[in-house]
């Protein structure tokens, strides 16, 4: 409950303050989830990439930074905790490139 309590307010807050949508919000979450997971591999190229999309595409917005920055913590922290192994390269290269497209298409909406 502690862990999920300041992501709530966080996603609460920028709800209603930002007027991101659901879909923007999932694919930051989704690309900070990866972002865990590269960085438990040490797949910095991928870590990279995902960085460099967030500030091509995303509003100029600390909120939606820390968003990502949260959930790629909780992300690592659980890949810790499942003594989860790690995907080939190729399948993590894809994953995220499938999410970057993802980013770009969700805010090139706004």
């Amino acid at each position: 409950m502690k862990q999920t309590l300041p992501f709530l307010l966080l996603f609460a807050w920028l709800s209603q303050t930002h007027a991101a949508s659901d879909e923007q919000f999932a694919v930051i979450k989704q690309l900070g989830q990866l972002n865990g997971i590269a960085l438990h591999c040490k797949a910095l190229p991928e870590t990279q990439r995902m960085k460099r999309a967030l500030v091509l595409n995303l509003p100029k917005r600390r909120q939606l930074g820390e968003l990502f920055d949260i959930e790629s913590h909780q992300s690592f922290m659980q890949f810790i905790s499942d003594e989860a192994t790690c995907p080939p390269g190729s399948e993590l290269n894809q994953r995220v490139s499938d999410a970057i497209t993802e980013l770009e298409a969700a805010f090139q909406k706004q």
